[in-house]
């Protein structure tokens, strides 16, 4: 009679194990598809559109855009201010997606900036005949040189994970609406030299409207998600306009 190694038959042991284990989720796995045979599958059609307009006509149209009857013709009235130069579409933002799978759309241009510099090199040797304040006055050349990066995303952005009931008519989502504009570049003094000429570097001064929601909608249904004033702009405001649909593609088999 051959006897096996110890380890090589608990080895054997550990194998068929694993084997029972995945078995058993291939069995659960279509248990769990049967279970679902024939429920509605949908997919998610999402808009948002970020309007900016003078904030003394958004105040006027707030009672309609907060009201589910009447945020459709407070709606109509913004697309008509938008045509007639009344109002500016800044975003226009739409995506599709699959329940329970997070989506993103996004109109966005990359601004790579500097965050580390160097300091400026000093003269290695100075003349012994020569005040080391004199050497600094006549310099040649003074460099802050980067040394690292960033890059930051400007433009529109619209982050959303939702998951409709099971007859289409409601959502629950998850969702972020975010615009961030570069508003200017600003310097930052970075030293004086021994002539009182005063060193600086130049950083990115940016803006960021954002709203972040967790909510039940129903399927079709146009909400107004945020108001932000306009930092550049103390008469404006920014309005988030949202809406998303549900769309039927078959039935589970």
């Amino acid at each position: 009679m051959t006897f096996l190694p110890r380890s090589v038959c608990w080895l054997r042991i550990l194998m068929a194990a694993a084997l029972m284990y995945c078995t058993l989720l291939q069995v659960r796995g279509q248990d769990a598809l049967q279970s679902k045979a024939g429920e509605p599958r949908w997919n998610l059609l999402a808009e948002c559109q970020m309007v900016v307009l003078p904030q003394k006509v958004a105040w006027t149209l707030m009672p309609d855009l907060s009201d589910d009857d009447k945020i459709e013709a407070a709606w109509t009235k913004i697309q008509q201010m938008i045509e007639h130069g009344e109002a500016t579409l800044a975003a226009n933002l739409s995506v599709r997606a699959e329940p329970g799978v997070k989506a993103v759309a996004e109109s966005i241009e990359e601004l790579r900036y500097a965050t580390e510099f160097t300091p400026p090199q000093l003269p290695q040797s100075v003349p012994k005949d020569v005040k080391p304040g004199e050497a600094l006055k006549s310099w040649p050349h003074v460099g802050i040189v980067p040394t690292a990066f960033e890059t930051r995303k400007v433009g529109a952005t619209l982050e959303l994970e939702a998951t409709p009931s099971i007859d289409g008519k409601w959502v629950a989502i998850s969702l972020v609406p975010q615009h961030v504009r570069l508003l200017r570049f600003t310097k930052t003094d970075a030293g004086v030299l021994a002539s009182g000429e005063h060193l600086s570097v130049e950083q990115p001064y940016f803006s960021t409207l954002k709203s972040t929601l967790n909510m039940h909608i129903r399927a079709g249904q146009r909400i107004l998600l945020g108001m932000h004033k306009l930092p550049n702009d103390e008469t404006s405001v920014e309005l988030f306009l949202f809406r998303v649909r549900t769309q039927l593609t078959g039935n589970a088999k």
